[in-house]
């Protein structure tokens, strides 16, 4: 065995560290064990078959990549995830950079990589593809650069910044919090010296002018998006205190490691050799406080967590010099991965269904509120993972009980784009037409070809449906056992003659949210 090789696999070195944790996330995102499509995956399939520069609920950059991705790899579960673990693998290399630039020393830097690396909320979210693995790694990216603004001092950072940003309002608008916190921070601050810069105000022009396209589409489409950000909040997010929110945090990025970054928080405001990063703690604090004002769900802050954990594991690390003992330094790692690895038999998809549900028992809560919706007896970033392929089976059987003529003129509409992702994924097998919905961007896509004559109905009110049609027959009832609770025991109608054209219905089914 050569000698670089023997110095490469000893974990006394960053490179090495590096491999070790990117190893880990990805043993934590991609073991072999699935339950099904993510409902919002299934959404962004749908999504990329109709690439734009704007969706009612989304911008355009994830559903663009997800288009690459399959046009080269297909469409599969395997492809989706391997996406989304590279996701989480990116985020954890900027974070190596992050804890350099800070003047992390190797235990330092081992610290914080670990307590990224096996934080709970990154492996639910790593086991499945939205939009927010990229708006992690937007995040990181703009703190990142931000860091090496207030290390170096180069005024040239807001340029590149800028242009970060600006890729981060196309992936997620989330981003906008993390710039107001780091922007009013800085106004706070002696940091507001960078006001006077032109690059300040030439990076925030690169952000607007890079996600132009996306805000051109808003204009065209009177800002949909303004709509479904009033309603989400208002009607489909848990209202969380703010001990509610606290507590969010610190059981999803690891109980164990939640004085790495309480302490990170503290060496940031108080302490001597962290005050040059003090506008990091005033903006985490801004955000914090905005998410609690805002009712907004408890991982909207998640992305900032890795700086606050490059500054505790450095304030650790001071500490540590002064016992000079190894053991103590061993013992906070082990504790920090036993913290965050214990809660993956209830986090990830790796126990047999059967043995997950006896293994939390029935509520399904795990003590992490995110929406309002009730819970049966699995957590909801499970449950959604179940019943799409039987959901279109079963609508099929009802579209392949038609006559051929019926079927000829037949469309499938759903109540929410999960059901409406569902029949444009799975209801190719089957024959069946692509759905139609009043939801989200499937309210903009309109009707299509459908001429109401013939709608096989699912997850609408039968009341709604009464008046819209002369005829109304319930043809069936899906069950699963494991879906959510308003996904379940839902029947499926057949209604015929509409009373009013498809056009002039169509818009008493929007609904963004």
């Amino acid at each position: 065995m050569s000698e670089k090789w023997v110095e490469f696999i000893q974990p006394n070195n960053e490179k090495s560290i590096l491999v070790y944790c990117i190893l880990l996330k990805l043993v934590l995102v991609l073991f072999p064990m699935e339950y099904g499509y993510f409902r919002d995956e299934l959404y962004l399939i749908a999504l990329s078959d109709n690439l734009d520069w704007g969706y009612v609920d989304m911008p355009p950059l994830v559903p663009w990549l997800l288009a690459g991705v399959r046009a080269i790899f297909g469409t599969s579960l395997l492809t989706l995830h391997v996406l989304s673990g590279a996701l989480g693998v990116i985020v954890l290399i900027i974070t190596s950079q992050i804890i350099r630039q800070m003047g992390g020393n190797l235990f330092a830097y081992t610290l914080t990589l670990l307590c990224v690396a096996v934080a709970p909320l990154g492996t639910v979210m790593g086991s499945f593809l939205t939009y927010d693995g990229m708006d992690h790694v937007m995040w990181a990216g703009v703190l990142y650069t931000f860091v090496a603004l207030l290390v170096t001092q180069n005024r040239k950072c807001w340029i590149y910044l800028g242009l970060i940003a600006g890729f981060g309002l196309l992936t997620k608008l989330t981003i906008l919090w993390l710039g107001f916190g780091l922007v009013l921070a800085v106004v706070l601050t002696s940091e507001r010296k960078h006001m006077g810069s032109p690059f300040f105000w030439i990076g925030g022009f690169l952000a607007l002018l890079v996600a132009s396209p996306y805000l051109f589409w808003q204009y065209q489409h009177d800002f949909p998006t303004l709509e479904f950000f009033s309603n989400y909040a208002s009607g489909k997010t848990y209202p969380a205190t703010g001990l509610e929110f606290l507590k969010n945090q610190i059981i999803t990025m690891n109980p164990i490691a939640f004085p790495v970054w309480a302490l990170g928080l503290y060496y940031f405001l108080f302490h001597p050799e962290g005050k040059r990063f003090r506008v990091l703690g005033i903006a985490y604090l801004i955000i914090f406080a905005l998410c609690i004002l805002q009712q907004a769900k408890f991982y909207l802050i998640a992305p900032f967590y890795p700086v606050l954990f490059a500054g505790g594991a450095i304030f650790v690390a001071h500490l540590f010099k002064r016992w000079n003992r190894l053991w103590p330094k061993l013992l906070l790692l082990a504790l920090v991965c036993l913290g965050g690895l214990g809660p993956v038999p209830m986090i990830r998809p790796i126990l047999p269904i059967e043995t997950y549900v006896a293994y939390i028992g029935s509520s399904g809560d795990l003590g992490v509120k995110q929406e309002t919706h009730s819970l049966n007896n699995l957590p909801q970033f499970l449950a959604d993972r179940f019943g799409w392929e039987e959901m279109a089976a079963q609508i099929a059987e009802v579209y392949q009980g038609l006559s051929p003529e019926d079927q000829a003129q037949a469309c499938i509409f759903t109540g929410n784009y999960g059901e409406a992702g569902a029949i444009w994924f799975f209801g190719e097998q089957h024959g069946l037409p692509k759905p139609i919905s009043g939801h989200n961007q499937y309210f903009l896509w309109g009707p299509r070809d459908c001429t109401g004559e013939v709608v096989i109905a699912f997850g609408v009110r039968q009341h709604f449906l009464e008046q819209a049609f002369h005829q109304v027959e319930q043809q069936a009832v899906f069950e699963h056992p494991y879906v959510m609770p308003y996904e379940n025991k839902r029947p499926i109608f057949v209604s015929r003659h509409p009373k009013a054209p498809m056009e002039d219905l169509w818009p008493l089914t929007k609904h963004f949210n």
